[in-house]
């Protein structure tokens, strides 16, 4: 007999239970992909908050967790990207520095980084942030983000050109 007892809402215990388990399991992982598009806390929260929303409403079924995170990744990503269609503003972004090679100091970092990756296009940005922070290999964020793998590589390619025309060759590896 399947658990039937229900809060007031109409959502089964165990249902409750399952999506504090996906929440937990995958909140940091799709507040990166947030942040690192729209470039601050309080428009990341918000987007966060959509993206588990729609996964409540959607009753997708995965095929396994690797599914369930991908699904939200591109869930997250097209959520950012509606919510800067609707708003038309200019964002910046954070990332772990070091996951790009970066060899400048402490303070320097954050500043002349920063700087150079938000001149980036969201849509690069967002895949220098799964391939370097993330670890994703760049034929995996082709099949997420459902694109060519050649232009995973290009834009991958370009971000670092442009980045060491922006902060010089001396801070990337």
């Amino acid at each position: 007999m399947k658990n039937s007892l229900k809060h007031e809402r109409g959502v089964t215990i165990s249902e409750n239970y399952r999506f504090e388990n996906v929440y937990n399991e995958h909140v940091d992982t799709v507040y990166r992909v947030c942040f690192s598009i729209m470039g601050n806390i309080q428009d990341a929260e918000d987007a966060v908050q959509s993206v588990f929303l729609k996964y409540v409403e959607s009753k997708q079924k995965f095929i396994d967790i690797n599914h369930e995170k991908a699904w939200l990744i591109v869930t997250a990503k097209n959520t950012c990207f509606d919510f800067h269609r609707k708003w038309w503003r200019k964002k910046i972004v954070d990332f772990d520095l070091n996951s790009i090679g970066w060899k400048g100091t402490e303070s320097f970092q954050y500043s002349d980084l920063e700087e150079g990756l938000k001149k980036l296009p969201a849509k690069t940005r967002l895949i220098i942030y799964l391939h370097y922070y993330e670890g994703y290999k760049q034929v995996e964020i082709a099949e997420m983000l459902k694109i060519n793998i050649n232009t995973v590589k290009t834009r991958l390619r370009n971000a670092k050109k442009r980045l060491k025309i922006e902060i010089g060759d001396d801070y990337l590896e």
